[in-house]
Parts: structure tokens; C-alpha cells; sequence
């Protein structure tokens, strides 16, 4: 039997336009960098108490390019790659 997150369409997730290793859960909400995310696919920045209004969150693309953390090493290649193309 499928799960019930399998039978969504997550078209939506930001996350989707790169290959990627990780599961979706969920419908996708607007983010505070403006992408659209499954909460698998999004990262809470607490700040470093400078920009209070830079808190919340943000895809993980977003987050990868920002802050240079990529939580997917896959997802981290496909990005690159797609700016090289």
C-alpha cells in the first residue's frame, strides 16, 4: 500500500527542479526566501542575533547557497551543475 505522501504531487517543492536524495512529507508552503518547500526540504535559520528579520525558514537551496551548507551532497552537485550549464 502507497503512503499517502506517495499519492501528492510535489511539483511545487523548489527542491524538485535539482536531483536530490531526500523524501518529501507533506504539502510545500511559501518559505521565507519566497521558494516553495515540503518541511523535509526546509532549514530554520536562527540568526546570529545581527538581522532578526533574517530568522525563520528557508529552502534548503536557498540555505546551501547562503549559509554553504548543503544537508545533500547530491542536491549541493545538482545546483552546481546547473549553474555551470
Amino acid at each position: 500500500m502507497e503512503a499517502f505522501d506517495d499519492l501528492l504531487d510535489h511539483s511545487d517543492c523548489y527542491i524538485e527542479q535539482f536531483e536530490h536524495k531526500l523524501p518529501h512529507r507533506g504539502p510545500a508552503e511559501t518559505r521565507k526566501c519566497g521558494h516553495s518547500a515540503c518541511e523535509p526540504h526546509t532549514i530554520k535559520y536562527y540568526g546570529t542575533g545581527d538581522d532578526p528579520e533574517a530568522v525563520g525558514d528557508y529552502c534548503m537551496v536557498c540555505f546551501g547557497i547562503y549559509l554553504e551548507i548543503w544537508p545533500d551532497k547530491t542536491l549541493k552537485q545538482s545546483y552546481e551543475e546547473k549553474q555551470g550549464a
